[in-house]
């Protein structure tokens, strides 16, 4: 039976041969080839999952005040360290000043007061001024350098208020929402913006549980990301440790490399293991090319193009692992110029990778 489909597809794939034949000579399609290796792999499910960031940040001020002015809006990456918010600083600024004119107050009247203590001192061992009010001198000098002290560090705190007032990203990331606009009241634990790791990006997989076994932690997975028209690696972490509760799917963690763009929620495509490792063949995934509905390659027969059908089992690194067939390991395909080539075009070489 499986013989009589080969031969029926083959057939099929060979029609358009004889047209070509009988068409207008045309000089030889230039194409690259690539050879067919065996390797041990699992079969694999392209399974949909979502992007995720698996560190996200609520920002909220450390202080109260009125929003000056937003520097980000929704989508925006930033940089570490870079401004977000700032809030309104009249008030903190005329803190500081006030603060720091009390200390220059303070400072005089207690560079006075060593004048005075030194004068006591020397008075007082001369026996020409009382102990008494020595001490008083003594004391009043110790009291006005308490109170630079407590001056100082109101003018520390009024100065971590001022920069407190400017709310900066703890990490590179993108801002996923942005929660306040200027003139906008804002307190401690009020949200301002949620930023999103794009060091920390991860696709949230869900796996039935009877295929849970074959997702090892630390294997690399084929990720599309179909929306950035991008093709990546992932590597499995680990799973999160709930089960949905209507289908029971599990949620497997296939963490990326940094990306450029990243989107909560967008849809990637993951090649997630379906089997055990097997030995199986495979085809480089530029050799594939759809015709009339049928999954083919191109082998070289005579000089000419040959499609030969394949059925894909699993994707791996620019790979694709196929079931038994007419292609075998050690077979040359074309993997360049395969795009518009027609069955029984002739062909040359112009590259033989291994």
């Amino acid at each position: 039976m499986k013989a009589i489909k080969w031969i029926t597809i083959i057939t099929l794939l060979a029609l358009p041969v004889l047209s070509y034949a009988e068409g207008p000579a045309q000089p030889p399609a230039r194409v690259v080839t690539s050879q067919i290796q065996q390797k041990t792999i699992a079969k694999t499910l392209d399974v949909v999952g979502t992007l995720q960031f698996d560190r996200i940040s609520a920002l909220s001020p450390q202080v109260s005040g009125q929003v000056e002015a937003v520097l980000v809006k929704e989508g925006d990456q930033v940089k570490q360290g870079a401004p977000l918010f700032r809030l309104n600083l009249d008030f903190v600024n005329n803190e500081i000043g006030t603060v720091r004119k009390k200390i220059a107050q303070v400072e005089i009247r207690l560079v006075q007061a060593k004048k005075d203590l030194t004068r006591y001192e020397t008075l007082f061992k001369q026996q020409a001024a009382s102990e008494q009010e020595y001490d008083k001198m003594r004391l009043s000098m110790e009291d006005l350098a308490m109170q630079k002290a407590t001056l100082q560090e109101n003018l520390a705190l009024a100065l971590l208020k001022k920069e407190k007032s400017i709310i900066r990203a703890p990490f590179a990331g993108v801002v996923l929402e942005k929660n306040a606009d200027e003139g906008n009241w804002v307190t401690p634990g009020n949200p301002l913006c949620l930023i999103g790791s794009m060091d920390d990006l991860y696709v949230k997989v869900p796996m039935p549980e009877n295929l849970l076994v074959f997702a090892r932690t630390g294997e690399e997975l084929d990720v599309t990301i179909t929306a950035l028209g991008l093709t990546t690696r992932g590597t499995i972490t680990g799973y999160i440790p709930v089960a949905d509760a209507a289908t029971k799917n599990i949620f497997v963690k296939v963490m990326l490399p940094r990306l450029e763009t990243a989107v909560l929620n967008m849809s990637a495509t993951v090649a997630m293991p379906a089997s055990d490792k097997q030995e199986m063949t495979l085809v480089p995934r530029d050799a594939l090319v759809t015709f009339n509905g049928q999954t083919l390659v191109y082998t070289i027969n005579e000089g000419a193009a040959a499609p030969l059908p394949v059925t894909i089992l699993a994707y791996v690194e620019g790979a694709a692992g196929i079931a038994e067939g007419p292609v075998t390991p050690g077979m040359d395909v074309i993997i360049d110029g395969n795009d518009r080539l027609q069955p029984g075009q002739p062909v040359t070489v112009i590259e033989a990778k291994n």
